[in-house]
């Protein structure tokens, strides 16, 4: 599979949001109840942002959205940032996607001279994230609206330029 990759722009959002909800409520169902997964969609925010700062991607295939992800500049430390909204579309997964949408923010943060990724991941997506090099740092229990909680992680890592 070999999907095209590439900054979202706003009229995407529609597009992105389906992805979103689809992805979130097939992959995460092995880790977390139904009702735990339709409110946490609501922790699912920002993304306009990201996609009016250029710093959010999309992976297209065959004319169907299947990944996307972003990431932002620590607002407290500009060496810092916080890789955001990664979901791949459920028939898609462990087929290499996010590992495409990953290094596309990787190359981009280090070319603005970042040198460490944070993230918050669900149980669905700690897996990949230990196999791209990130740390655990912390499991937190996230309070929904409907009164049930969410286990989330906290992971990081370094990266740096690799010089030729």
């Amino acid at each position: 599979m070999d999907p095209n990759i590439y900054k979202a722009s706003l009229k995407n959002l529609a597009r992105i949001r389906a992805l979103i909800s689809k992805s979130a409520r097939i992959l995460q169902s092995p880790y977390y109840k139904q009702s735990e997964i339709e409110t946490a969609l609501e922790l699912v925010s920002g993304i306009e942002e990201l996609i009016s700062a250029g710093s959010f991607f999309v992976a297209e295939y065959q004319n169907s959205f299947i990944g996307c992800g972003g990431w932002t500049i620590d607002a407290s430390d500009a060496q810092k940032a916080e890789i955001r909204g990664f979901f791949v579309h459920p028939d898609c997964a462990r087929r290499g996607v996010a590992t495409r949408l990953l290094a596309a923010c990787e190359n981009e943060c280090l070319h603005k001279g970042i040198q460490t990724l944070y993230l918050t991941a669900t149980l669905s997506g700690e897996p990949f994230y230990k196999k791209c090099g990130f740390s655990e740092l912390e499991r937190f229990r996230q309070g929904l609206s409907n009164g049930e909680s969410f286990e989330l992680v906290k992971m990081a890592k370094e990266i740096q330029r690799i010089e030729a």
